[in-house]
């Protein structure tokens, strides 16, 4: 049994047992989950799609531009399955520098999700150079800028590159990381619990 009492706004749980082991499990899920997907809006960031009319935010914020010598590559994202038009989808790129689950990643797009023809999403980013990366997205459906669960599973979706996640607990970063060395398509079906 959970009793949640607000006292002058700082709320106070008194928890059973049982309710304190429910707790830690939804901690745990959040943790290894919802972590990896929050996200937090910034300065806007027009290099790798200066054309898009999607994206909202795009952030880079541990990765230099690339040189004019360094050859770079396009990655075209489509995203399939997504369930209605309400809300942000917010995509983090890793790369083995900023392997996932770190919280930013080294590059974060937010899309607005009234763009979308049908459940498809797609675009194109460019100036990439070569080197290893995964994608992961998570559709925030209310813009609250995390992943909202509901008694043990996630209330919003998610998705990740060029894989299609099964478990109960988070992926690994090699599950879904690809090696750019040419201009890449990148399919991601969303997941919805």
């Amino acid at each position: 049994m959970m009793i949640l009492i607000n006292s002058n706004r700082n709320p106070v749980v008194i928890l059973s047992i049982k309710g304190l082991a429910l707790s830690c499990f939804i901690l745990f899920l959040i943790t290894n989950v919802g972590h990896a997907q929050s996200n937090s809006m910034g300065r806007s960031f027009k290099y790798y799609n200066a054309h898009d009319r999607h994206s909202l935010f795009l952030e880079n914020e541990s990765r230099s531009l690339p040189g004019e010598k360094d050859s770079t590559y396009s990655i075209t994202i489509i995203v399939k399955n997504i369930r209605n038009k309400e809300g942000v989808i917010r995509f983090k790129f890793y790369n083995d520098s900023t392997p996932f689950p770190h919280d930013k990643g080294f590059l974060r797009i937010v899309i607005r999700k009234s763009e979308l023809i049908n459940d498809i999403f797609t675009a194109t980013y460019y100036g990439f150079t070569s080197g290893y990366m995964g994608i992961a997205l998570h559709d925030d459906e209310n813009c609250n800028k995390k992943l909202d669960f509901g008694w043990f599973l996630p209330r919003e979706g998610y998705a990740f590159s060029d894989y299609y996640h099964t478990r109960l607990q988070r992926p690994d970063y090699c599950d879904f990381r690809f090696l750019l060395n040419e201009n890449k398509v990148v399919v991601m079906r969303m997941k919805y619990h």
